[in-house]
């Protein structure tokens, strides 16, 4: 079945005003979904399992598992849609198999002792300045992504009435539309939030972090922010607003806390999102296996055994 740019523009827009979906979405959705326009057109296809599997063949040879995934989300949004409208009789991906392998990628992390530096910087700065309101918007953004954990879409889309500036409350509306809160304790993030606040008086009903201009804090202001102070700090490695949310949940994991108050502090929907971190605590692992295993009260060294032996990650240096 053919199908048009116009066909794409309606979904859209029912995604827009119907379903209600955040701007982040509809940008994934129309760039997805124009790209398979494109491929459709070239290959002078349609909307059809034949074109739907060429285009799967190619997007696994140019993306990440992953990317591959969202792309075809994306595309099956549109197919159940269209076949709702009637544009159709068989939506195309009915019984189509598409086994997509996708690897386990672990999060990328940032350091605490890097984590401090970079606070070190933004707060060396906001010192030198306390009423520059860029200095303030930069040293309250890096805070606030490292004591709350925020999705970056949703660090920029807070409301100035999202938060609680006398209770330490911030509430937050993420995927879904799922609310949750969390409390800001730490008595610095508190304090510059605060004077960012005072200082900066962002409106009662407009974005809380806004940049020169007046207009919203965007993606890529917070992620030139990271870059600018990653520079400062000499930090050759790349850092990004998520790795912040990365970070907070490995060490908040390895620091004992239930894994289920770390679901509900990053807004995870099913608890399976959050396990994915027990993978990266490898440090923590290792404390409890050293100092908590049942096999190290045990000891059965055979009298002609040397008591002791090498430990693993040194056994390869030995044996070469």
């Amino acid at each position: 079945m053919k199908f048009t740019t116009q066909d794409v523009y309606q979904y859209l827009d029912v995604c827009k005003t119907q379903k209600k979906l955040s701007c982040h979405t509809l940008k994934a959705y129309r760039i997805d979904l124009r790209q398979f326009l494109e491929f459709s057109a070239a290959r002078k296809g349609g909307f059809d399992r034949e074109t739907i599997k060429s285009y799967v063949s190619v997007l696994n040879e140019t993306y990440q598992p992953r990317t591959v995934k969202r792309k075809l989300a994306s595309l099956r949004a549109l197919s159940t849609w269209m076949e709702e409208e009637g544009f159709f009789l068989e939506n195309p991906f009915q019984g189509l198999r598409i086994k997509l392998r996708k690897p386990m990628l672990l999060p990328r992390t940032i350091p605490l002792r890097v984590i401090g530096h970079l606070l070190q910087a933004a707060h060396a700065r906001l010192d030198a300045a306390p009423e520059d309101r860029a200095a303030l918007c930069e040293a309250a953004v890096i805070e606030l992504l490292f004591a709350t954990g925020l999705r970056v879409s949703e660090l920029c889309s807070l409301k100035t009435r999202d938060f609680d500036l006398t209770d330490g409350v911030l509430c937050i509306v993420g995927k879904g539309a799922k609310e949750r809160r969390i409390q800001l304790v730490n008595r610095e993030v508190f304090a510059v939030l605060r004077q960012y606040a005072r200082v900066c008086r962002p409106e009662q009903n407009g974005t809380f972090f806004q940049n020169r201009s007046g207009g919203p804090l965007s993606d890529q202001s917070v992620r030139r922010i990271l870059r600018k102070y990653a520079r400062r700090i000499g930090e050759a490695a790349r850092i990004t607003p998520h790795m912040f949310r990365h970070s907070l949940a490995t060490m908040l994991l390895e620091a004992d806390v239930d894994i289920r108050y770390i679901q509900q502090l990053l807004g995870h929907a099913s608890i399976l999102t959050t396990q994915i971190y027990t993978h990266v605590a490898g440090a923590k692992q290792r404390d409890i296996l050293t100092n908590s295993h049942p096999r190290n009260q045990l000891h059965c060294t055979h009298p002609k055994r040397p008591a002791t032996a090498a430990a693993p990650e040194k056994m390869s240096k030995i044996n070469g």
